[in-house]
């Protein structure tokens, strides 16, 4: 049941990645269709009008997720890939094209805003980042797929035919994932609680094996909150800027452009024909593809701070030859011979972007604000992300044409070197923590940008899981006595065994975070515990 929960609400993720690859073939053939060429304004304009429709997205997403759910928020982005994809695929003109594209695009927004809150929120810590990478993966499988298909439909049919259906083809996935969340997809159970609902918060949370160990029965939880005033208090702002910049640096890495406009990139580096730098997409789209498999098994064995700096590292080396490369095409390096060596660098390019700075950003999303303020911080967050797309989709083909490759990926390469700064810096750990632990280890260090987390394996005050699904016994600096223990239980996580069943966070002599332990054995005396605690 949680498996297939977790893939039904990454189908946001395959429709998000559908429609970044659908369009770059499908604008090939639609070009010559409605006669404009590769480098025009309206080319440009059909790829960011989307963006900009997805960064208002964000924005309306933050206020929904908030009122009404998370799945409510899912399901008004589905209806809108729904309506805009057989829009585009029925348009008669560039106008309509553009209609649907903003439609389409407002779908992707609230969807890229909401589903890896949604997945944080539904999925133990243990398993949190490669839960929310698997949004990734069908993000980027949406890419390939799209990639595949569309270059048969270009291949093998019309110019008024393949992109029509290409495009319409991507409202298959939205209605399957509106049936799922008709019969079996929950409510976050953090929405819930801050709702009020607790009973169903408690059913959910136990099935899914969350741990909600703010809670205390007869506490207040703070109510969701749709006001973006909060963010700008002192525990917040570094959050902010973290999980904003992050996603800047995702956009700046120029990964969109090479995924809307590989096909033009591939012909200006030598492919000089209508058919092959689509198909050669297709490869690109599987690197993309292979390397998001990586992340699913490393992100939460190495952590999240090592794979962004070999990420980003990683990315500014290949970028840099890139560049290079691009300045010699057609003089000293032939187009028949720069063709195949961008493919190969950009392939190389997927292989280090995919697994580090193209999920990262998703999954420190999803992590570090606490659930009251976690929409409207996530809005912020993608907005920045769509913001930063809107501008490179939308410059990228003029500087193609106005300084070619090789400056274009000078600047793009200049914008990473910035994005490796603030990685080494201000990147964190956030690995085998639970929401709460995460939100506390910030509040702790409010207005301290920190440049490196030493303690990558918690806060002072914090518990973790082990790989065998225990608990770790961190020491609270400054704890009370142990006799204090049982007094005030914030929560109780559920068991791996009908043994032993909770270490959680709570409050000791008024000091926020410090830690209890709390062992409950039914048939135990006290006494038999002390003594196996000895013999530990």
């Amino acid at each position: 049941m949680r498996t297939s929960v977790m893939l039904c609400a990454a189908l946001g993720g395959f429709l998000f990645g559908y429609d970044t690859s659908v369009i770059n073939a499908a604008l090939f053939q639609m070009k010559d269709h409605f006669g404009f060429s590769e480098h025009s304004w309206q080319y440009a304009l059909i790829v960011a009008i989307a963006i900009a429709g997805a960064f208002c997205g964000a924005f309306i997403s933050g206020f929904v997720s908030a009122t009404f759910g998370r799945r409510p928020c899912i399901a008004i982005a589905d209806i809108l890939f729904i309506i805009g994809s057989v829009l585009m695929a029925a348009a008669p003109n560039v106008a309509v094209v553009l209609v649907s594209r903003v439609i389409v695009g407002l779908a992707i927004g609230v969807s890229s805003a909401t589903i890896p809150v949604y997945l944080a929120e539904v999925t133990s810590p243990k398993h949190r980042g490669a839960t929310i990478v698997l949004n990734n993966l069908f993000l980027t499988g949406g890419q390939f797929l799209a990639a595949g298909f569309t270059a048969i439909m270009v291949v093998f049919t019309s110019q008024n035919v393949g992109w029509r259906v290409a495009i319409g083809v991507g409202a298959a996935p939205a209605v399957v994932q509106v049936l799922c969340l008709l019969f079996f997809l929950p409510e976050s159970p953090r929405w819930l609680l801050a709702k009020g609902n607790i009973d169903r918060a408690k059913a959910v949370a136990y099935e899914f094996e969350v741990d909600l160990c703010e809670f205390q029965e007869g506490d207040k939880v703070p109510s969701v909150s749709i006001d973006y005033r909060p963010l700008m208090a002192r525990d917040m702002r570094f959050r902010v800027l973290l999980s904003s910049m992050l996603q800047v640096i995702q956009q700046f890495s120029g990964i969109n452009t090479i995924m809307y406009y590989s096909a033009v990139i591939l012909y200006d580096a030598g492919f000089r024909d209508a058919i092959m730098p689509v198909v050669l997409s297709i490869p690109l789209a599987f690197m993309n593809t292979l390397f998001t498999v990586v992340a699913i098994f490393t992100v939460d064995r190495f952590g999240r701070r090592r794979i962004l700096l070999i990420s980003v590292c990683g990315c500014l080396a290949l970028l840099m030859i890139i560049a290079i490369i691009g300045y010699f095409l057609g003089t000293r390096i032939p187009y028949s011979v720069g063709g195949w060596l961008f493919l190969a660098l950009l392939a190389g390019f997927l292989a280090f972007y995919a697994p580090g700075i193209g999920c990262i950003p998703w999954v420190i999303m999803g992590e570090v604000f606490p659930t009251h303020l976690r929409t409207s911080a996530a809005s912020v967050a993608t907005m920045a992300n769509w913001a930063a797309n809107v501008v490179v989709s939308q410059v990228f083909p003029i500087l193609m044409g106005a300084i070619g490759v090789g400056g274009t990926f000078t600047i793009i390469a200049g914008l990473m070197a910035l994005g490796c700064v603030f990685v080494y810096f201000f990147a964190v750990e956030t690995k085998g923590l639970t929401l709460e632990q995460i939100d506390d280890m910030f509040r702790k260090r409010a207005g301290m940008p920190p440049r490196l987390r030493e303690e990558s394996e918690g806060s002072q005050n914090s518990t973790r899981y082990r790989e065998d699904g225990d608990f770790d016994r961190m020491a609270a600096k400054g704890a009370g006595d142990s006799s204090s223990s049982g007094n005030q239980i914030a929560g109780v996580t559920k068991a791996e065994n009908d043994n032993f069943t909770a270490v959680a966070m709570t409050n000791i002599d008024g000091v926020p975070g410090k830690l209890e332990e709390v062992v409950k054995r039914s048939s135990v005396e006290p006494q038999s515990l002390d003594h196996q605690d000895k013999e530990q």
